[in-house]
C-alpha cells in the first residue's frame, strides 16, 4: 500500500513539474519578431536607408505635379518567407485601413484630390516590386505613389519608412523614416486603463510617419509650379467672355 501511494505521489509530482515546465517555457517566449522588410523592397534604385525625418529628392522645383491623385501601398512579408530562401515582399492584406487613414491625413490639402490604395489584383499577376507597383498606380490614375513598410525592431520599438514617387517617370520624390518606442510603466505607476494609441510603439510610429509624409507632401506642393495651359490653336469662344452670375437670374 505504501509503495502504491509513493508511486502515485511521484507520478503527480512529475506531471506538475511537466506542466510547470511547459508554462515557464511559454512565459519565456514573450515576443517573436515578424519578417523584416528591407529598404530595398520599397525603392526602385538601391541606395542608403533614410535617416529619421523626411528628405526631398527632386533637386529643385517641379512643374505640373499637382493637383494629384495619390496611391498608397504597404508592403509586408509573410511568415513563410522566413522558412524559404526566396523572400519576396507582398502587399498588405487589408488595404481598407490605408484608404481611411491617408484620406484623412490629406483632407486639408486642396492640391490632393483623392487617395486610394492598391490591392494585389491590381498588379496583374506581377510581383510586388516597386516598378510593378508604380506601373499599376499610374494605370489606375495615381500620379504620385507612396510605398512604405512597417518593421518591429524590438519588442517595444517599431519603425516605418517609405518613399514618394512620380508614378509616370518612376522617380523618387521624397523619403521618410520614423521610429518610436512604447511607453513602459513601472508596476506601481501603471494606469488601470491602458490607452494603447498613446503608449504602444505601433500607434506612435504610425502617427509620426503620417506627420512626416504630410510635411514632405506639403513641401512638394509648395515647390511645384503650375503647368502652362494653352488654348488649342484656332479656338474661338462660343459665348461672350463675361463674369458668371450666380445664382442665375430668371428672365423677366
Amino acid at each position: 500500500m505504501v509503495k502504491k501511494t509513493f508511486q502515485r505521489i511521484a507520478a503527480v509530482s512529475i506531471l506538475v513539474l511537466g506542466i510547470t515546465g511547459c508554462a515557464s517555457k511559454k512565459e519565456e517566449v514573450t515576443w517573436v519578431p515578424k519578417p523584416h522588410v528591407p529598404w530595398e523592397d520599397v525603392v526602385v534604385e538601391r541606395g542608403s536607408e533614410p535617416r529619421q525625418g523626411f528628405e526631398l529628392h527632386t533637386g529643385g522645383p517641379t512643374t505640373g505635379l499637382f493637383p494629384a491623385r495619390i496611391s498608397v501601398v504597404r508592403l509586408a512579408r509573410s511568415e513563410d518567407c522566413m522558412k524559404s530562401e526566396v523572400q519576396d515582399a507582398e502587399l498588405f492584406r487589408d488595404p481598407r485601413n490605408e484608404f481611411l487613414q491617408w484620406n484623412t491625413a490629406f483632407d486639408d490639402q486642396m492640391a490632393i484630390s483623392e487617395v486610394f490604395p492598391i490591392a494585389r489584383r491590381d498588379l496583374g499577376g506581377g510581383p510586388a516590386l516597386p516598378p510593378q507597383i508604380l506601373s499599376a498606380m499610374h494605370a489606375l490614375g495615381g500620379s504620385i505613389g507612396l510605398i512604405y513598410a512597417v518593421n518591429e525592431i524590438e519588442q517595444n520599438e517599431t519603425e516605418m519608412f517609405g518613399a514618394l514617387y512620380d508614378t509616370r517617370s518612376m522617380t523618387q520624390l521624397a523619403s521618410m523614416r520614423a521610429v518610436a518606442e512604447s511607453v513602459v510603466f513601472e508596476e506601481d505607476e501603471e494606469p488601470e486603463e491602458k490607452n494603447l494609441f498613446a503608449t504602444d510603439s505601433k500607434a506612435l510610429v504610425r502617427n509620426e510617419f503620417e506627420r512626416l509624409v504630410y510635411l514632405a507632401m506639403r513641401e512638394l506642393i509648395l515647390n511645384d509650379q503650375p503647368a502652362e495651359v494653352e488654348s488649342p490653336e484656332g479656338w474661338i469662344p462660343d459665348r461672350p467672355m463675361v463674369p458668371a452670375i450666380w445664382p442665375p437670374q430668371l428672365p423677366n
